[in-house]
């Protein structure tokens, strides 16, 4: 027979013996073992000696004031109770599914108002203005350029003839 602590899942069968739950065969076979196992001859004695000191055990009497003495400190831990405990005792005893479902379609709508807003426009940076402003300042100067070059040449060519 294989040992049952060292065989994985066979520790049933040494609970089972201790319970005395083998058939006759099944424990025969066991207390061969048990002749030749040290270690199982060990716990199941432990075992025996603990299901005898159980059997064994009486517990002590209860006192005949034992419901009065529970009911007075049952009372007295309901009214050492806070108020917002007694309360939220009182609304978790009432069926909160309308003011829970309001409070919810609430929560919806906020959270729509909150997150759900037109983006805002991208921000103009100080540089991309700078470029902005550099560009017109040399285009207008480049048609004053132009403009220079035309009046010259049409004033020089009416210099010229004169």
């Amino acid at each position: 027979m294989e040992c049952p602590i060292e065989a994985r899942g066979k520790k049933d069968l040494l609970l089972d013996y201790c319970a005395h739950a083998l058939d006759a065969r099944e424990a025969a076979e066991f207390e061969t073992h048990l002749a030749s196992c040290a270690a199982c001859k060990a716990w199941t004695q432990a075992h025996m000696r603990t299901w005898t000191l159980l059997d064994d055990w009486q517990p002590a009497p209860v006192s005949p004031d034992f419901d009065r003495k529970l009911y007075q400190r049952i009372a007295a831990e309901q009214a050492r109770l806070s108020w917002w405990r007694a309360l939220w005792r009182s609304l978790a005893a009432r069926p909160l599914k309308p003011a829970l479902s309001l409070a919810l379609a609430g929560l919806i709508v906020l959270a729509g108002l909150l997150f759900v807003r037109p983006a805002p426009p991208p921000p103009v940076h100080k540089a991309q203005t700078q470029e902005a402003l550099d560009a017109d300042r040399i285009e207008k100067a480049l048609d004053d350029v132009d403009m220079l070059r035309q009046l010259g040449t049409s004033g020089g060519s009416n210099s010229e003839t004169m």
